[in-house]
């Protein structure tokens, strides 16, 4: 798997400057310029998570952490893109194997595009449902080939609603323009509609298969196969955020011998002990970020590889990590744009491009600090979860 990793990051850096020209497109359009996105199929690292049986990578989530990080260095909306690609693919193979061939079979590079929230309702009809409803924050949708959408089946009166999940062709699909955003303005995460769709009922799983983790110590499954999901994800996401902080202080070293500290007499940066001294301490930020995500990452792949079910103790402080990595990346930027200055926020300056993306994606329901410690800190009592899926 080390050797795909850095395979994968060779590719990441090769594509890497045409990844770097197209944000200021991207942030005009509010979308992937098409010459990310063809850097992105060419080099395939949104197939990390596709199934080797369908022509995918198949790799565990300590890679695909790597290479968004990675990706956040040139084009933190791409990396997100690229995270949520993967984790709806890895989605995907919840479906029936027949399903799965009508996704990748005749096309080993298919994207992707999931929505959980159960903005739809899924009428029963004869042979499928007819899906209606409207879901924003479809990242991806504007370049992906399906997408997976959360819906509430009709039951009775005073019984909770039964929750499916629809796998639908983005063509069927229209996409209306709503993302307008401070940050991660090019990931395109626009909203899609869909009234009175019939969806055919091999395309239709429960939620709880669609996000359990019954499959965790099936050993006829490949590794990456038996990872929980939604855990793998949520690191994933984190990843990008922790890119966008190392890029950050990558720029401000680089920068610093050249600055000088108005109105003092420092003629460059490094000559104040106040800001060596920040630095450091900020630096020490951004590593401990990469320690969590990096913690959790390697608690999923080991108990993937080993088929073996992670208790949900070990589930909710990966919920911890990844609350704690993003919280840290986005205090360690503000101390970061307080280092390097005013000069932080000109838009020639990536400096606030990192800022505005990390401090937008840090704020991703699956990254919310404070739920995440709230998950943890219980986690010591035995208390019950409040989140549904970990």
């Amino acid at each position: 798997m080390k050797g795909l990793r850095a395979e994968l990051l060779e590719r990441v850096h090769a594509i890497g400057p045409v990844l770097a020209d197209g944000v200021a497109e991207g942030e005009r359009t509010r979308r992937l310029p098409d010459a990310s996105v063809r850097a992105v199929d060419e080099s395939q690292v949104s197939r990390v998570w596709t199934p080797k049986a369908y022509g995918g990578l198949e790799a565990d989530v300590a890679t695909l952490s790597e290479v968004t990080k990675a990706l956040s260095h040139y084009c933190p909306s791409t990396s997100w893109v690229v995270n949520n690609i993967n984790g709806s693919n890895l989605l995907a193979t919840r479906f029936p194997s027949g399903t799965q061939d009508e996704v990748f079979g005749d096309n080993p590079g298919a994207k992707l595009a999931s929505v959980f929230a159960a903005f739809g309702d899924a009428e029963p009809v004869e042979g499928g449902c007819l899906l209606t409803g409207r879901w924003p924050y479809s990242t991806g949708i504007l370049h992906d080939d399906w997408a997976i959408l959360g819906a509430k089946e009709p039951v009775p009166e005073g019984e909770p609603p039964t929750m499916v999940s629809v796998l639908v062709p983005v063509a069927e699909l229209e996409v209306e323009d709503t993302w307008h955003t401070v940050g991660m303005r090019a990931t395109g995460s626009q909203t899609a509609v869909a009234e009175r769709h019939f969806v055919p009922a091999h395309r239709i799983l429960p939620v709880e298969e669609q996000l359990g983790r019954g499959n965790t110590t099936d050993v006829s499954l490949p590794a990456l196969l038996r990872t929980p999901a939604v855990a793998a994800m949520a690191v994933i996401c984190a990843s990008v955020v922790v890119g966008a902080g190392q890029a950050a202080l990558a720029c401000v070293v680089e920068g610093a011998p050249g600055r000088g500290i108005a109105p003092t007499t420092y003629r460059t940066r490094p000559e104040s002990q106040t800001f060596v001294s920040s630095l450091g301490r900020t630096a020490l930020s951004v590593d401990a970020a990469e320690m969590h995500v990096a913690r959790a990452a390697d608690v999923l792949d080991e108990a993937a590889a080993a088929a073996v079910a992670l208790p949900e103790s070990e589930l909710l402080r990966i919920r911890g990590d990844v609350g704690q990595s993003v919280d840290l990346v986005t205090k360690a930027l503000d101390d970061l744009l307080w280092a390097h200055g005013a000069a932080s926020f000109a838009e020639s300056c990536p400096l606030q491009q990192y800022w505005r993306d990390a401090n937008t994606a840090a704020r991703h329901a699956m990254l919310n600090v404070h739920v995440g410690h709230e998950l943890y800190g219980g986690s010591f009592f035995g208390l019950d979860c409040i989140v549904p899926s970990l």
